[in-house]
């Protein structure tokens, strides 16, 4: 019984050094493969019986057993490429990958590529799986597989424009001033009937004026500021339009009325300016304060026809419409008080829908079009104070129409998606954002100079490069000229990573040893980061396989030399018998 033990246990030992040998052999043979984790076989002892003597059971062995390949899944080393998919974990974590049947497979392995479809695959065809993004680039919480977009991307319109300028405060105030005539006769006030008439400052609304009886010339120009600059604006906005409202009287018994914001002063019948004198019922004063009683004069502020000589700066911002088109907007500065600078934006009129714009705010010889106009007020200190709401010209009537955001112009351009909204942003001010009017457009005493422009919008474009980061992020660079992100790199990790079933190929597979995965994104709970242009190479120690193959070698020689001793016993058992 106990020779043939032996030659039981030698030949187990035989099965055992064979099996190290080829777990040896296996992991040298895959010295080159890119993240291939090493294994080592694993035995224990056979026990045949276990007899009882005196001193206790005697137990005899008859061999080993095989009880596992474990894997080695420490970390290789990192090789750089020149390919930016190949990939590689620094850290514990796992790719996900699937194949055709939608079968999910785990492994080290980064030699990804670009298949037909632009679907990121490994070398078996396996499809790397990541979070998705949305068209905007956001990363979603959708896992799938990561392709890269083989269309034009879609365009986005232009919602928000900053322009960020400071305006030279030593600019000399311009403005059109219009004069009131008014006969002898009509300019003392003298009854009821003769002191009250209506003004409209900068399209605040109609209110009444009243001043007392018996005022002439100087005199009555004065009661007419005072009972302006008296009145409360309906916009607040607008206020500063009665607070520096100007009455003066000239040669003549002219009278000149300016708005404390623009300067400007306006044709009562035409109702085209800022300052509107119109008749209060039957009173004789407002009749005869009419500018079709007299004559008017023209002044410098902002002229569609004269942009250049009616301005004072001059800036221009490329924008986008739904389609994609790039149109170009023109911001001219006119300052029309000591702290009040006006704003018009002009478009090419082959951009727009001229026939949604009223004739006096189009000019066809510049083949431009006056799109919107607003108003910038300042503080003693330079810093922007508030953005008032944009006139929107889109309406077709002269005036156009007030918006209810500060900045907000409301564009028509051809073919694309009517009354764009684009929200002209000059910067943090005081009383409209709450800012320190500091970030932005400011008013100091230098030369009028573009500080700042941008805008959200950009045309139709093709992914032309992309490139991951550390956290796996995909991100692609498109022809005009944005950069957002494609996709994230799903990583996994494992409760046991050496219960993982080799599948072939470089792959793993989940089992009941291994646990259930746990996905994320890297560099997060433990599954380290994705590094590009990298590799992460074989991790066999060729040295230590050297070793492990010459010590299950001499194993292999010595279990041999027990049989061949074992033989030799039985041999001479037998010729006792002879």
């Amino acid at each position: 019984m106990g020779i043939l033990s032996s030659l039981f246990a030698g030949v187990s030992g035989l099965n055992a050094n064979g099996t190290a040998l080829s777990v040896i052999g296996n992991n040298i043979a895959n010295l080159s493969t890119v993240g291939f984790k090493g294994s080592r076989a694993t035995f224990a002892d056979l026990i045949s019986s276990s007899i009882s003597g005196g001193s206790g059971s005697v137990q005899t062995g008859i061999g080993v057993s095989l009880t596992s390949v474990q894997g080695d899944f420490t970390q290789g080393s990192l090789a750089t490429s020149s390919n930016v998919l190949d990939l590689a974990i620094d850290g514990n974590g796992f790719f996900v990958m699937k194949d055709a049947q939608n079968g999910t497979f785990y492994g080290r392995n980064g030699l990804f590529r670009l298949n037909k479809d632009s679907v990121v695959v490994d070398p078996s065809g396996f499809k790397l799986q990541g979070f998705l993004a949305d068209t905007t680039g956001t990363i979603t919480g959708n896992i799938g597989d990561i392709a890269l977009p083989t269309t034009t991307a879609a365009p986005n319109p232009t919602t928000t424009a900053l322009l960020a300028a400071n305006l030279n405060s030593s600019t000399a105030t311009t403005g059109v001033r219009g004069n009131i005539v008014g006969s002898s006769a009509s300019v003392t006030t003298s009854a009821a009937t003769n002191n009250a008439f209506t003004i409209n400052l900068n399209g605040d609304g109609v209110q009444t004026v009243t001043v007392a009886n018996g005022l002439t010339g100087s005199a009555l120009a004065s009661a007419i500021q005072s009972a302006v600059r008296g009145l409360t604006a309906a916009n607040p906005y607008l206020q500063s339009a009665y607070d520096g409202f100007e009455a003066t009287v000239g040669a003549s018994n002219i009278f000149t009325f300016r708005s404390g914001i623009s300067g400007t002063t306006n044709d009562a019948a035409a109702n085209t300016g800022t300052v509107v004198v119109a008749a209060s019922g039957s009173n004789t004063l407002a009749s005869n304060l009419n500018m079709l009683a007299g004559t008017s004069t023209t002044g410098t502020d902002f002229d569609i026809t004269d942009p250049v000589g009616t301005s004072s700066f001059t800036t221009s911002l490329t924008v986008y419409d739904s389609l994609g088109n790039d149109h170009l907007l023109t911001t001219y500065f006119t300052k029309v008080g000591s702290n009040t600078w006006n704003y018009s934006v002009v478009s090419s009129t082959a951009d727009v829908n001229t026939a949604n714009y009223h004739s006096s705010n189009i000019d066809t010889t510049l083949g431009i079009v006056q799109v919107g106009a607003g108003t910038l007020t300042f503080g003693t200190d330079g810093t922007l104070q508030r953005e008032g709401p944009v006139i929107r010209f889109d309406t077709g009537t002269a005036a156009g129409t007030v918006g209810t955001t500060a900045g907000e112009l409301q564009i028509d351009f051809v073919g694309a998606t009517q009354n764009q909204l684009i929200e002209f942003n000059f910067g943090d001010s005081v009383i409209t954002d709450g800012g320190n009017g500091l970030t932005g457009s400011t008013q100091f005493g230098s030369t009028s100079a573009l500080v700042q422009q941008t805008q959200d919008g950009y045309a139709a474009g093709s992914l032309q490069a992309f490139s991951v980061d550390t956290n796996g992020v995909i991100s692609g660079r498109f022809s005009n000229g944005q950069l957002r992100a494609l996709a994230q790199v799903v990583l996994a990790r494992f409760p046991d990573p050496i219960g993982l079933t080799r599948t072939g190929k470089n792959t793993f597979a989940e089992s009941g040893n291994s646990g259930q995965p746990v996905t994320g994104s890297p560099d997060s709970a433990g599954l380290g980061r994705v590094l590009s242009n990298s590799l992460e190479l074989s991790n066999v120690d060729l040295g230590q396989s050297f070793i492990d193959m010459i010590a299950a070698q001499r194993g292999f020689q010595a279990n041999s030399r027990v049989i061949t001793t074992s033989d030799e016993i039985l041999q001479e058992l037998v010729n006792l018998k002879r």
